[in-house]
């Protein structure tokens, strides 16, 4: 069972390298060094522990003088030009052999489950991948500008490429006629025309390529920019996960353990976070992008713009519950987002019990936005999240006892089941609403009511489980808020201050979004519009 277990492994990291190599993530040079490496390991997979990393290993070094360089009084450009031949191609074993392996270990976990076999095997990939880290972070605090480098080649690459195959596609819906794709017929002389015309901002011009002087001049343009690309500027791992709010919200004792499990993610338009009814294996924090949401059973017609932005923390219900995901999420432009597996969200909420509450609130944040659309979309994330931890009231009841809604207040049930009189029982997430609420405040018809699940209307509900997590809102503060009213006299906050802030690198402008609120709610104040049966 151990070898099966090591070949399947083996398999999947096989078939992750083919994959790198047609997206252009690595060279034939160095997939024919990863693919023989694996060879070598099936060999040894009944006597041994997963061992395709010592194959590795002489292609992967780092001369001890190389310290003294980063240094020196050379020029910086020298530098990285004496360095980049000789550790690009290490850099790219050891960044391939990592995501392959994390692919392959997460295809091995869903497919055998939580057992002995796959924890043994796992364990012996995560040892192998130990001397790939630390060669990638030994380069990475010596020569910074060496990843920037190779970050930037398979930037342009992947921009080059994908110009290419837009073009293919206008010339396939008729937009581009034969005779104008006769100067295009080289793919990489598609690619070398585009390319200079984006530089120049002429996109709109490219039907117009004719004669040959505009081509030769496009060439050229693309010669320079392959020889001598701009490098582009990522902002680092640690600024981006600080400036989210779920990671700076949390106490320093359990954020560190935090980020180093975090595993950075670059993610095309139209690539899938997660689907709906797969099992949650972690969430996912968006940094930069957006991230679009689809639904059959959360009818996203009620949806106008369906969308998550940067600062979302998406899939952490799922996790906290244990249920299959409610939605699809997918891409929606370029997203740089960190994926943090769910065991360690598990013993993050185990530290402690507030820590587990304000995880609870953010996951509140994203199923407010998913169940009652009309109403949360037309508020940013940061004043939805707001809300949440100051302008309602989150509760737990306990078995048989009744929760009772006043005509102005709506609730989100989270966790546990609820009874209403003549209907099904209600699951989590759902809508809760007061028999005598205005549907239309909240984008919905009364027609709709009975084909909703996810939307129950009563005078009374009654919780049926052990203990029922509700979340509660005033209608009247949810429209204020959503209307930007929030700080007008007078208003229904509290008088302490929350400030979120949140810095953006945009080039060397930085915009800075603060919140203030007044006159804070407590949660669970008698005060919240809900009563408690007996």
């Amino acid at each position: 069972n151990l070898r099966d277990g090591r070949v399947r492994l083996l398999n999947g990291v096989q078939a992750s390298y083919w994959a790198m190599l047609d997206e252009g993530r690595i060279t034939q040079a160095t997939a024919n060094i990863l693919m023989r490496s694996v060879d070598e390991a099936m060999d040894l997979v009944s006597s041994r522990p997963l061992c395709d990393w010592n194959s590795l290993q002489s292609n992967v070094y780092f001369p001890s003088y190389y310290r003294f360089l980063s240094a020196s009084m050379l020029p910086q450009s020298f530098i990285t030009y004496f360095t980049v031949q000789r550790l690009e191609s290490g850099c790219y074993i050891c960044a391939a052999f990592l995501r392959a392996h994390r692919i392959a270990r997460r295809q091995l976990q869903d497919f055998l489950g939580d057992s002995e076999i796959a924890k043994i095997v796992i364990d012996e990939s995560n040892a192998g991948g130990e001397e790939a880290r630390k060669f990638l972070e030994e380069v990475r605090c010596t020569f910074p500008q060496l990843l920037c480098v190779l970050k930037t080649r398979q930037v342009t690459y992947a921009v080059l490429t994908h110009l290419s195959e837009n073009v293919q596609n206008l010339w396939k819906t008729g937009l581009l006629e034969e005779k104008e794709m006769a100067h295009l017929d080289d793919a990489w002389q598609v690619v070398e025309c585009l390319t200079c015309l984006l530089l120049r901002k002429l996109i709109a011009k490219v039907v117009s390529v004719h004669n040959s002087c505009q081509l030769i001049t496009c060439q050229t343009d693309l010669k320079k920019l392959k020889r001598s690309p701009q490098l582009v500027k990522m902002p680092r791992v640690s600024d981006l996960l600080g400036a989210h709010p779920l990671v700076s919200m949390l106490p320093a004792a359990v954020r560190a353990p935090l980020l180093s499990n975090t595993k950075e993610n670059v993610k095309g338009h139209g690539a899938a976070l997660y689907m709906e009814g797969l099992r949650a294996t972690g969430i996912w924090i968006v940094s930069i992008g957006a991230v679009k949401w689809r639904s059959q059973r959360l009818s996203s017609r009620h949806s106008l713009h369906p969308i998550f932005s940067h600062g979302s923390t998406l899939g952490l219900y799922e996790v906290l519950t244990g249920k299959s995901c409610l939605c699809d999420m997918i891409t929606d432009s370029l997203v740089r987002c960190f994926f943090i597996e769910a065991e360690k969200i598990d013993q993050l909420r185990q530290s402690d019990p507030s820590v587990e509450a304000f995880l609870w609130q953010e996951s509140a944040a994203v199923i407010a936005k998913l169940l009652i659309p009309r109403v949360f979309e037309r508020m940013t994330m940061q004043e939805t999240r707001l809300l949440v931890s100051t302008g309602s009231a989150m509760n737990l009841y306990t078995k048989g006892e009744d929760i009772i809604l006043e005509h102005n207040y709506i609730g989100i049930l989270l966790e546990g089941t609820l009874k209403a009189e003549n209907q099904n029982n209600i699951v989590p997430p759902g809508v809760l609403l007061p028999s005598s609420m205005d549907l239309e405040l909240l984008g919905l018809q009364s027609s709709e009511m009975n084909h909703m699940d996810s939307c129950s209307a009563a005078n009374s509900y009654q919780v049926e489980a052990q203990a029922a997590r509700v979340i509660i809102f005033e209608v009247g503060r949810l429209f204020t808020e959503a209307n930007g009213q929030r700080n007008q006299p007078g208003g229904s906050f509290s008088a302490e201050a929350l400030q979120l802030s949140m810095e953006e690198s945009t080039g060397e402008e930085q915009v800075i979004i603060t919140v203030d609120s007044t006159n804070k709610l407590p949660l669970g104040d008698s005060s919240s519009g809900v009563t408690r049966g007996s």
